[in-house]
């Protein structure tokens, strides 16, 4: 899965960064939008994972609406909002596998409630800080997902991307969707950490069809 998850994401680096791609709100019908020639964070995330996880179109449409729904299910109020909900979601079905837990990582308590239309809830979070990164350096596989835990008020995670090892300086390189760079771009880790704050850092493994270990 790291080997496809790498030559997809180099395959597809370069592309536009897209504003709310997928749109929608509570009281708008909902279909499932499949766009490869722009992203924003998410929205590459999930596509890179689904494309990953699949060997033919209609196994991709398949795994995109797996991957953007809860239990599959097209509607606005299906569509995993929070990325907290995201990655738990797609670990109940077998997709990923969070890592985040472990030496280094610590729980922290925020709210989900950015959103009209769903309601506030209260989340618990593991992160690593970012000072307690090279503790967890272990855990993080190739092709890992990672989200970057906001200090906004009522929101979990205010980025996200996918991590791949850099054999030139044996760095970890960050690989998303860039708002900044009008792009998908891919840089050293550190030096994204280094410009954003944040609460801390959550990954996960991807998993193939049928490996939910």
């Amino acid at each position: 899965m790291g080997v496809r998850m790498r030559r997809l994401a180099e395959a597809l680096t370069g592309r536009p960064y897209s504003a709310h791609p997928l749109g929608g709100g509570p009281r708008q019908s909902e279909q499932l939008l499949i766009d490869l020639t722009a992203f924003d964070c998410v929205t590459w995330v999930e596509s890179v994972l689904a494309l990953a996880r699949s060997r033919t179109f209609s196994q991709f449409q398949s795994e995109l609406r797996c991957t953007r729904y809860r239990q599959g299910k097209v509607n606005w109020a299906n569509r995993l909002h929070y990325f907290s909900d995201w990655m738990r979601e797609n670990a109940l079905r077998g997709a990923i596998k969070n890592r985040t837990r472990g030496q280094g990582a610590h729980g922290i308590d925020t709210m989900l409630g950015t959103l009209a239309g769903l309601p506030v809830r209260r989340r618990r979070l593991q992160v690593v800080p970012k000072s307690k990164l090279a503790q967890a350096r272990r855990r993080i596989d190739e092709g890992a997902i990672v989200a970057f835990a906001s200090v906004r008020a009522r929101l979990d995670f205010f980025h996200t991307g996918l991590l791949f090892s850099h054999a030139a300086d044996q760095q970890i390189w960050l690989s998303h969707a860039s708002k900044s760079a009008g792009a998908v771009v891919a840089e050293p880790l550190p030096d994204f950490l280094s410009r954003n704050r944040m609460r801390g850092i959550a990954f996960a493994t991807p998993l193939p069809p049928g490996d939910s270990q």
